[in-house]
């Protein structure tokens, strides 16, 4: 059974989250304050973990490892104009799959808490978005990538923190503008809802099609036809940072 252990602390993102911690303002050369927790403190903090909410899906499957505080990066790519990223903000439990389901394998690692998703270009380090409880399962311990959808005037990256699901991939969206650089959260909107994920189905990545995302959802589990999935397309609005459905 792989068991997790490995910690990248990239210099850039313990540089970044002392930002953070001071404001999110000027670059600070100011590391974060870490804590040194005995090991009897750790098994504390990982029975509240694992005990906090019995209803998770989670629950049954993960068994809590260790909990960390240093500041380690989840996922990165390297953009057109800087890099993005995503690091760990405060404790993260870290543990893995007991038992084999839709969420993945048995000894897949889990990473879960609250992340930061950074972008760094030639005009500084933003927070581009907080993702609170995040949940990240996959089948190594390396730094997950986004993957990339090319417009005209906007670069989007799709964050997917789980490798496997039963309905399809949930996924976060993040723009970077071509012409000024600039890094943004995307949101989805289909007629009054809102939301902050896009789910496809697991065969088909969204794509660019005449300037549209074109999203192709799966409605039912274990079917193959083409009537089980639901194609939308969304065109993105730049005031609001949104993808709407035609």
């Amino acid at each position: 059974m792989k068991q997790p252990g490995f910690v990248l602390n990239s210099i850039v993102a313990v540089s970044t989250v002392s930002i953070l911690l001071s404001g999110c303002g000027t670059e600070s050369s100011e590391k974060p304050i870490v804590k040194q927790e005995t090991s009897s403190t750790v098994m504390n903090k990982s029975k509240e973990l694992e005990n906090q909410d019995p209803n998770s899906a989670y629950t049954n499957v993960i068994k809590i490892d260790t909990i960390q505080e240093n500041p380690t990066v989840r996922a990165r790519i390297e953009t057109d104009s800087g890099e993005l990223y995503v690091v760990s903000k405060g404790e993260e439990a870290i543990g893995h799959i007991t038992t084999p389901s839709v969420l993945g394998s048995e000894g897949d690692f889990s990473y879960q808490g609250n992340y930061s998703v950074i972008y760094k270009h030639i005009g500084g380090i933003k927070e581009i978005k907080e993702l609170k409880k995040l949940v990240f399962i996959q089948p190594s311990e390396q730094p997950i990538s986004f993957k990339k959808v090319s417009f005209k005037a906007m670069d989007v990256f799709l964050l997917t923190p789980e490798y496997t699901a039963s309905r399809g991939y949930n996924s976060y969206a993040f723009g970077i503008d071509k012409k000024s650089g600039e890094g943004f959260a995307i949101t989805f909107k289909k007629a009054e809802n809102v939301q902050e994920t896009i789910n496809y189905e697991k065969s088909s990545i969204p794509v660019n099609t005449n300037e549209k995302l074109v999203v192709t959802t799966r409605n039912t589990e274990g079917q193959n036809t083409e009537s089980d999935t639901l194609t939308t397309k969304y065109i993105f609005h730049k005031n609001s940072k949104q993808f709407v459905a035609e």
